[in-house]
């Protein structure tokens, strides 16, 4: 199956209240074309008409929930070039990952990053060198190998509480699924077998993911898993903020005016969620400061509390450290849980690929199981099916989709044979550079975990945008890698999957991360 069969419905609607400030804009826009046409001699480069002289053309396809596939589109149409904004010309060649995002280039952040920011500015967010270059240095030791093992013991625990209710729900059959899928009893119970029970794996994925970062980044988890649910609206804020981040940021200065365009709830919804963020992340951090320290606990507030100014040698500001917490907080929560929920479906989706998956894991893990089992890290590390399981879903379905703008250093860059004024603004598109047949070959859209084997890995890793690349990509790669190799592991060794609605495609809708809305499942013990 390739990925064009998988059901994509990343659409929204804009109100018809909206169109009259979009007319407006267009007008204005048209009005100052003669005079913008052409920046950093971009007018060579083809794309969408009204992406030559206005940024309202990205902002409309953020807001509409299909940034990556509209640019893909774009990419089938133009080529290896797209102008998609005045100054921003999206590149899909993929030599772009080594140009544009790779080491010694001196690319810089664009401003689309501002509208990320919170409390203050971070190691996501910075866009000043020295700026993250600091910001790196205090926070690389909290992911150091040794760190990384320390918080082991808060994964396994989350995974024991997810395991636990899983266990629960199949126990009694019904108790609390089909209110959670927002069914009726009849709907449901006419597509059940005995032994299974249904529930939304989506949900349930962001509730084990929100629980094990909590934990990691604040002393405790949240506790959504024991309670089978998201008691303070965490996970919706985090989702309506990350939507609003993506639309905005293609319009950054348009920020702080988004609390009074009334014409568009989105925008005020999204800005309240940000906001409330904030404010959730200093009371985690506030309330982690009134507890007697625990000198056993190494989690990433202890590693943020005992870090000291690289430059002055003095402790972290207070609002350095509520902000770098609650940037690990959001960078491991819906990212981790997306992809939990991606996998899940991707094993659905191909049963003979799953029958793999499971034949390795029962070879590694095998019968009698305890009953509360879960996977030891060193025991699935090197596991190679699963290594590629993951691998393969983090490719399409990367968790972020959407090229990451960097800005053209002093004096320009060649970039994939074109040459670049200081200033512009390029872009990797990862949805469309984890497609391209010039490096996955002809079977680039399918599902293949087992290209991961070998010695081709290190070639295709080069390539591979998961946790995004160069100086700027994710410092919580190896975390994540397990956490993902655990919970596939454990998971697919204990449970079986089904759909509830096997006709019904994943309604994916992008913000700025790929999510699948909702996924109801059946799971089952397996034999």
């Amino acid at each position: 199956m390739s990925i064009s069969e998988f059901a994509y419905n990343a659409t929204s609607s804009i109100p018809l209240w909206a169109w009259g400030s979009i007319v407006f804009s267009l007008f204005a826009a048209f009005w100052i074309y003669p005079y913008s046409q052409n920046i950093n001699g971009l007018n060579r480069f083809p794309g969408p008409v009204t992406g030559k002289f206005s940024d309202l053309w990205m902002l409309l396809q953020a807001r509409k929930h299909r940034i990556s596939l509209t640019i893909h589109e774009q990419h089938q149409k133009y080529g290896d070039f797209v102008r998609v904004a005045p100054n921003h010309v999206s590149v899909a060649h993929p030599d772009s990952i080594r140009d544009v995002m790779g080491h010694g280039n001196g690319f810089l952040k664009s401003d689309f990053y501002y509208a990320f920011d919170n409390i203050e500015d971070n190691i996501f967010t910075t866009r000043d060198r020295a700026k993250h270059s600091r910001k790196r240095k205090i926070v690389s030791h909290m992911f150091s190998p040794k760190s990384m093992l320390g918080f082991e013991p808060y994964i396994t625990k989350a995974l024991t509480v997810y395991g636990h209710q899983m266990e629960q729900m199949i126990e009694h059959g019904k108790a609390g699924a089909y209110v959670e899928l927002g069914k009726t009893d009849s709907e449901i119970a006419k597509r059940q077998n005995k032994g299974e029970a249904a529930f939304d794996a989506a949900k349930w994925s962001a509730f084990l993911a929100f629980d094990i970062i909590g934990d990691l980044a604040f002393g405790s988890p949240f506790g959504f898993t024991a309670a089978g649910f998201d008691n303070v609206g965490f996970i919706v804020k985090l989702r309506d903020r990350g939507e609003w981040c993506c639309t905005v940021g293609q319009m950054s200065w348009i920020k702080t005016w988004t609390p009074y365009f009334f014409f568009d709830p989105f925008f005020s919804t999204g800005s309240k969620a940000a906001a409330a963020l904030g404010r959730i992340g200093i009371a985690a951090v506030e309330k982690r400061k009134a507890i007697p320290a625990d000198p056993s606990r190494k989690d990433i507030l202890h590693y943020l509390f005992s870090a000291t100014d690289p430059d002055t040698g003095s402790s972290l500001p207070d609002n350095e450290i509520k902000a770098e917490a609650l940037t690990q907080l959001i960078a491991g929560s819906d990212t981790t849980g997306n992809t939990i929920t991606h996998l899940i479906d991707m094993m659905m989706l191909f049963p003979d690929k799953l029958a793999k998956l499971q034949a390795e894991l029962d070879t590694a893990f095998s019968s009698p199981l305890p009953a509360d089992f879960v996977v030891e890290w060193p025991d699935c590390k090197d596991l190679p099916y699963v290594n590629g399981v993951i691998y393969e879903t983090l490719r399409l379905r990367t968790t972020v989709s959407v090229g990451l703008p960097r800005v053209v250093s002093k004096g320009g860059m060649k970039v994939c044979g074109e040459f670049f004024e200081e200033g512009t603004v390029l872009s990797t598109p990862t949805y469309t550079t984890h497609r391209d047949p010039r490096v996955w070959g002809s079977n680039a859209l399918e599902f293949v975990p087992e290209r991961w084997e070998g010695e081709k890995k290190a070639e295709l890793e080069k390539a591979f945008l998961g946790f995004s690349y160069g100086p700027r990509a994710c410092i919580g790669r190896n975390v994540a890698f397990i956490e993902l190799k655990k919970t596939v592991a454990t998971l697919f060794r204990r449970f079986e999957y089904r759909r509830v609605f096997p006709d019904d495609g994943s309604e994916i809708r992008e913000g700025f991360h790929f999510k699948v809305q909702e996924l109801p499942v059946f799971v089952r013990r397996r034999a």
